[in-house]
């Protein structure tokens, strides 16, 4: 089942220096399940919007990254279903 993951080490970066200390400007709820926010690097001072979406709990899944962890549990790596963002990213190149 692909999946994009959501690893450990991922955080927001800025786009313009990929720099992680990041404050959000402000905070729009667009739609029932949209939340749009602008945000500032700290960094470079460049602003951008970006989307959050709200999705149902079967978007979500886990896979077996192959590995154990130190007290012997799978390794696992959560993300979202690639069928789910394509539908998002769908809906938003209709929007625009």
């Amino acid at each position: 089942m692909p999946f994009v993951g959501a690893g450990d080490e991922e955080v927001l970066r800025c786009p313009n220096c990929n720099a992680s200390l990041i404050k959000v400007l402000e905070s729009r709820h667009t739609t029932g399940n949209v939340v749009s926010r602008r945000r500032q690097c700290h960094a470079c001072d460049h602003i951008w919007g970006t989307l959050e979406v709200s999705l149902e709990d079967s978007a979500f899944c886990y896979m077996d990254r192959g590995s154990r962890r130190t007290d012997g549990q799978i390794r696992s790596e959560f993300g979202v279903k690639t069928r789910i963002l394509d539908k998002v990213a769908a809906l938003l190149t209709r929007e625009s």
